[in-house]
């Protein structure tokens, strides 16, 4: 069988960007995630009563080449501005917002933008890598299972912490020094299929209460006549201090305060979900990780030190510049 060239650990958006890149540079690159499917934190949780977008919600397009690929997956029909502004909730008051600046959502969620990037690429799911050590060609990944994936370079789009974990038996000397740094916050979402649509007029809330931050009607980023549905993020310092309650339990008390928001809820149907490294809090300094003597690198949305935070974007520009330090980094002659 023949060794890859790259071997990505994580289906990711940011890991997938990078892909798409080298194998259209002409490597061939296989991609293994644990979980059923790609796409990472920009996630889609499919109900028999709505669609909802349960992890990031939207994206941006600042940058010129995510802002031409938006304008052609818009041109395309699966892509659509949702919103140029998110209105804040305070003590009771919704307060209009706008600042230009288009906030993307895919109408069939946001995980088909990893299933679009995932196209034409060599990807396994339900896979999980628990060990990785170094060849004399390169890099092996092993699972609890006992399968093998060998490659000569190895990349990662993982959690900090997780990838810490793995990679703890490789020296990474000084490119890994800042990873150590890197620290995340957890956030509780809360998944609210409706049999009846909020009496409101904004597609989204960003809130100053301490329990909840954001408040989205899922529907207004879909084709009209899509099933109504909330989704809800709980603050961090909620979600941390109620870390390990039952997921039943997080998700009633949650729609209390929701409520108390958007008013009470025709509720069809109501479950949590737990984001245990949401957003990244210490970054990453550099827009991602690149040890060219060890053909090992990583990315993510926490490698950036984009002054505008860990977002969709940052996940997308940090695939694309690990996927230029392969390239221009000399093959090996083995």
């Amino acid at each position: 069988m023949t060794t890859p060239d790259v071997l990505m650990i994580g289906a990711g958006l940011g890991g997938l960007a990078c892909a798409r890149d080298l194998a259209r540079a002409g490597l061939q690159v296989r991609v293994l995630d644990k979980s059923r499917g790609v796409s990472g934190r920009a996630a889609t949780r499919r109900t028999e009563h709505a669609a909802l977008d349960h992890g990031a919600p939207y994206f941006t397009a600042r940058s010129e080449r995510l802002a031409r690929l938006a304008d052609g997956w818009t041109r395309e029909g699966w892509l659509r501005a949702w919103t140029h502004g998110f209105p804040t909730w305070q003590d009771g008051h919704v307060t209009p917002a706008d600042d230009g600046h288009a906030r993307y959502a895919p109408t069939r969620g946001m995980s088909a933008l990893g299933r679009h990037m995932a196209a034409d690429l060599n990807v396994t799911t339900e896979t999980h890598v628990t060990t990785i050590t170094r060849t004399a060609s390169g890099w092996r990944a092993l699972t609890p299972g006992g399968d093998v994936c060998e490659a000569r370079t190895l990349l990662l789009n993982l959690p900090a912490p997780q990838l810490a974990t793995l990679l703890e038996s490789v020296p990474l000397g000084d490119a890994g020094g800042p990873l150590d740094a890197v620290q995340f916050e957890p956030v509780w979402a809360l998944l609210v299929p409706l049999r009846e649509d909020v009496r409101a007029d904004w597609p989204a809330l960003r809130t100053d209460h301490p329990a909840v931050t954001w408040v989205a009607r899922e529907h207004t980023k879909r084709a009209p006549g899509a099933p109504p549905a909330l989704v809800a993020h709980a603050s961090p310092d909620w979600t941390r201090a109620h870390l390990n309650a039952p997921r039943e339990e997080v998700a009633y008390a949650l729609l209390q305060v929701v409520q108390g928001i958007t008013g009470p809820l025709a509720v069809q149907d109501v479950s949590a979900h737990l984001w245990r490294y949401a957003r990244p809090t210490r970054r990453f300094p550099h827009p991602h990780g690149w040890d060219a003597g060890l053909r090992l690198g990583w990315c993510g949305d926490w490698c950036t030190p984009d002054p505008h935070g860990p977002r969709v974007e940052a996940a997308l520009l940090s695939g694309w510049s690990l996927a230029g330090a392969v390239q221009d980094t000399p093959a090996p002659n083995l």
